[in-house]
């Protein structure tokens, strides 16, 4: 007889569906299958009620922060005193925490989805997997905060009007131009495709970039600007990845960011392995048996959201 589930994992269970509900792209099968999960007993709908009073709880505070963030944009030590101080009074600790960044944002992307915005300014914005911003626009500077994720811009030309990216602690600064800002962690990455951008972290000298340049930053400090592939730094926008002479861990932990569940990879040895090659986003099963028969590797299925990759023959 199998075990009834418990509360922990009901509610895992509660919070996912909490989000789904609320995405643009959920399908009639979709609300099928939650009506049917919803319908296995009052477990799971104590489970599903507790999610709703907490998760609708939070959508005000979340407004309360975004508004305060807005308001002191320049002083980000006052302003992430005062989300802490929200966020305590609704008794939570949040990390990196997707939920809360998604509620914040004026607009925002699932796990694997891409989205194209058309600003006020006639900008365009293209965000990538599990990414969300906050827009301010006024009339002497257009400001984007990227709370997480990776946005591409493509900035129309207004010299009265600065167009600025803030990420971390860190800014890019531009007039019009094409270029990329990635947040990971706490680390920022910075890539130009057209035009020239300026990049500031903590009180050191800007880097300025022009197209095929990238630079990163991290915690104030502002690295070397380096030359990168825009093939591969911008594959994203046409829903594929590239990867050149890649250990398989760097490039499992790079497909997990697009896919839903988790993949893991087995040994050293095969974590090190390198890979090469051009991946479609939208084809996990292709990219899987690509990986299984060019490294001699095993895909081993737990879970709908675990994957295992391990050494052995391809079945």
């Amino acid at each position: 007889m199998t075990a009834p589930p418990t509360a922990d994992v009901l509610f895992e269970e509660a919070s996912g569906w909490y989000f789904r509900l609320h995405a643009e792209d959920l399908t009639a099968a979709e609300m099928d299958a939650f009506a049917a999960w919803l319908g296995q007993g009052q477990a799971q709908d104590d489970a599903w009620q507790e999610v709703q009073a907490m998760l609708d709880g939070l959508r005000e505070p979340a407004r309360v922060i975004r508004r305060g963030e807005q308001a002191n944009w320049r002083k980000p030590l006052r302003r992430w005193a005062y989300a802490a101080a929200v966020l305590l009074a609704v008794g939570l600790t949040v990390q990196n925490t997707p939920w809360l960044d998604r509620l914040r944002a004026d607009y925002a992307t699932g796990t694997g989805e891409s989205r194209t915005i058309e600003l006020a300014d006639g900008s365009h914005l293209q965000l990538n997997t599990d990414s969300a911003v906050q827009i301010r626009m006024t009339a002497g500077e257009r400001q984007i905060r990227l709370l997480r994720g990776e946005g591409f811009f493509d900035v129309n030309k207004d010299p009265a009007r600065p167009f600025v990216v803030q990420s971390g602690d860190g800014w890019v600064r531009v007039v019009g131009t094409q270029f990329s800002v990635a947040r990971r962690d706490d680390q920022t990455r910075v890539q130009v495709a057209q035009g020239k951008v300026e990049v500031s972290a903590g009180s050191g000298t800007p880097v300025y970039l022009e197209p095929g340049r990238a630079v990163e930053y991290q915690d104030r400090n502002l690295a070397h600007a380096h030359g990168f592939d825009p093939a591969s730094g911008f594959a994203w926008r046409q829903r594929q990845l590239v990867f050149r002479q890649q250990p398989l861990s760097v490039v499992v932990s790079e497909l997990n960011r697009y896919w839903p569940g988790k993949t893991l990879v087995l040994g050293d040895a095969l974590r090190n392995r390198v890979v090469s090659g051009v991946f479609e986003i939208d084809k996990p099963d292709a990219v899987l048996k690509a990986l299984e028969y060019t490294l001699n590797l095993r895909a081993e299925h737990y879970t709908p959201y675990l994957l295992v990759l391990r050494e052995g023959n391809a079945s």
